[in-house]
């Protein structure tokens, strides 16, 4: 599997005041499983199934990027 690059994307991370630049699917899917400090609502979700499907091939790493930053916005990070 090769990983996917996009433009950066600058989000809040779990520790207060540090800010994260996430550039691929790879860390998308990570920063989603694992670090994310804000609510999970219905686009956490789907920014996570966008960035399996991007992995698979499914789907292109700009359209990962873009639920991803719609997920963000809605946890306000």
């Amino acid at each position: 599997m090769e990983n996917i690059y996009f433009k950066s994307v600058t989000v809040e991370s779990a520790q207060p005041g540090k800010l994260r630049n996430i550039s691929s699917v790879t860390k998308a899917a990570d920063f989603l499983a694992n670090e994310w400090p804000g609510k999970r609502g219905r686009l956490h979700g789907l920014a996570q199934q966008a960035c399996l499907e991007a992995e698979d091939g499914g789907a292109t790493g700009e359209m990962a990027r873009s639920v991803f930053v719609e997920a963000a916005k809605e946890a306000e990070i």
